[in-house]
């Protein structure tokens, strides 16, 4: 079983470092501006993108995979919220040019071809609008076989210094580039789980009782802990 495959069968809400504590510090201090519209890239279980939709923001949710989209449904129907989740990739965006004011990813753009998921992200944004993506880099001192671990094991298109995140957001036309939040790597912990539950999460049938499951968790744990030093996170900002 594969690291997404694993995710989508636990119904994890909020995958990215930092888990949901993390979106809701970034919310906090950069808050979007009332009446945006917000595209969020690989929603995922639609958990970032329901907690908007109660903000009162006009929001769509992209995914690739359908068994994802499936429980962001069920999520915002359990919530009550009238959200729109769409199929598609962030390498071709199903939607027309300076359509959004917002454009949202967390932990997504480095499963895809980068530059080009940026080039679209710039593509669909409005003049001035602003692009939030919280994604794992790799350090300068990353080795080739800690480089060859990580992306065969999360099987990333891609694992980017700090630096070559910058060259790639320049190159598809975005300014005012800021990171912040450069972080050693950390994954959602149990404080972050108890400060933020997840009430809506909905797990596949006999995923506690499947073996395959759990062993590429364990795996996961074994691979973070062993590659530390090669791994940070980062909150890009990025303007077009």
């Amino acid at each position: 079983m594969n690291y997404l495959d694993m995710l989508s069968r636990l119904g994890v809400g909020s995958a990215h470092p930092g888990g949901f504590s993390a979106t809701m510090s970034q919310l906090s201090r950069f808050p979007l501006p009332a009446g945006s519209r917000v595209l969020e890239v690989g929603c995922g279980t639609g958990r970032t993108s329901c907690y908007l939709a109660k903000q009162g923001f006009d929001i769509i949710g992209l995914d690739l995979r359908p068994d994802m989209l499936a429980k962001a449904k069920l999520r915002a129907e359990a919530e009550r919220l009238d959200v729109r989740f769409v199929e598609g990739d962030v390498t071709a965006l199903p939607f027309e040019a300076a359509t959004f004011d917002i454009v949202l990813a967390e932990s997504v753009t480095n499963f895809a071809d980068i530059g080009r998921a940026l080039a679209e992200y710039g593509r669909v944004l409005r003049p001035g609008g602003i692009l939030y993506d919280r994604e794992v880099i790799a350090t300068p001192s990353i080795t080739e076989q800690a480089y060859r671990e990580v992306t065969g094991f999360f099987q990333l298109n891609a694992l980017l210094t700090e630096q070559k995140w910058i060259e790639l957001l320049q190159a598809s036309g975005f300014a005012e580039i800021t990171v912040c939040d450069r972080s050693p790597f950390v994954e959602h912990t149990t404080d972050d789980q108890i400060a933020y539950p997840d009430m809506n999460q909905v797990m596949d049938p006999g995923t506690v009782l499947d073996a395959s499951v759990w062993q590429t968790s364990l795996a996961h744990d074994d691979l973070i802990a062993a590659n530390r030093d090669s791994l940070e996170h980062a909150l890009f900002i990025a303007r077009k």
